[in-house]
C-alpha cells in the first residue's frame, strides 16, 4: 500500500526536506570552516534580530526553551501522553537526542566562537558557555517539528513550524548564535528528524490519515 505507515519509499517530500536539511548544514559548515571572519551580510542580519528591543526578552525565552535539552523533553512527554503512539514517541526521542549529541561533536569539528567574541557591540541576554556552531537549540527544535509534523493535523503542522522559527531566531535575539549557525542546526535537525522517523517506520506526510495518530476519527456516516 502506497500511503501506509513503514513504506520503504522515500517520498517526495522527505527527500526534499533531506537535501534540503543537508544542504543547509554542508553550506554553513563550508562557509564557516573557509572563514575564519564572520561574512558581513551574516553580521548584518545577526544585529538586526540582536539589536531587538530588550522588553521583548521574556516573551522570546519561553518558546526558546522548546529546543533546550528540559524543553525538548517534556514535547517528547507530551507526545507520548497525547499520541499514544510509542513509535511516534520514540521517534522523536532519538531524533532528540541524537541531534543533542551530534551538535556537540560538530562544535567540536568547528570550534566557532560565540558571537560575543567574533563582534562587537552583543547584546548578550543569558550566560553562554561552549561554542557557537552549529546551535543546539535551533537542531533540537527542527528535529522535533520534522518528526511530528507530518503526524500532526493540518492546522498544528504550521505551530510547529513557527515554533522551530521562533527558537531560532531568539538564538539571535539572545545573542548566543549567529545565523550560519541556527541554520546549520536546523539543517541538521531536519536530516536527523527525517533518519528517525524512517528508523521507526513511520509515514510521511501523505499517508492515509487514518494512520496519523493525532488525526481525528472519521465521523460517522
Amino acid at each position: 500500500m502506497a500511503g501506509h505507515v513503514g513504506s520503504g519509499r522515500l517520498r517526495a517530500s522527505e527527500i526534499a526536506a533531506l537535501l534540503g536539511g543537508s544542504a543547509a548544514l554542508a553550506g554553513s559548515w563550508v562557509v564557516v570552516a573557509a572563514s575564519g571572519a564572520v561574512p558581513e551580510w551574516e553580521a548584518d542580519a545577526f544585529e538586526l534580530v540582536n539589536g531587538l528591543p530588550d522588553v521583548l526578552w521574556p516573551v522570546v525565552w519561553v518558546p526558546m526553551q522548546l529546543g533546550s535539552i528540559g524543553g525538548s523533553l517534556v514535547v517528547v512527554a507530551l507526545t507520548a501522553l497525547v499520541s499514544r503512539n510509542v513509535r511516534l514517541t520514540v521517534a522523536a526521542l532519538a531524533a532528540e537526542q541524537a541531534t543533542f549529541w551530534g551538535a556537540k561533536v560538530v562544535k567540536r569539528l568547528v570550534e566557532r566562537g560565540r558571537p560575543s567574541s567574533l563582534l562587537a557591540d552583543v547584546d548578550t541576554r543569558e550566560n553562554l558557555r561552549g561554542l557557537g556552531y552549529l546551535s543546539g537549540h535551533a537542531a533540537i527544535a527542527a528535529a522535533l517539528a520534522t518528526v511530528l509534523i507530518p503526524s500532526l493535523p493540518r492546522r498544528w503542522q504550521w505551530v510547529a513550524v513557527a515554533a522551530a522559527c521562533v527558537v531560532a531566531l531568539g538564538r539571535l535575539y539572545s545573542g548566543a548564535h549567529l545565523p550560519l549557525d541556527v541554520i546549520g542546526g536546523a539543517g541538521f535537525g531536519v536530516v536527523c528528524g527525517i533518519l528517525a522517523r524512517r528508523a521507526l517506520g513511520l509515514g510521511g506526510d501523505d499517508e492515509d490519515p487514518l494512520h496519523r495518530p493525532f488525526a481525528q476519527p472519521a465521523t460517522a456516516r
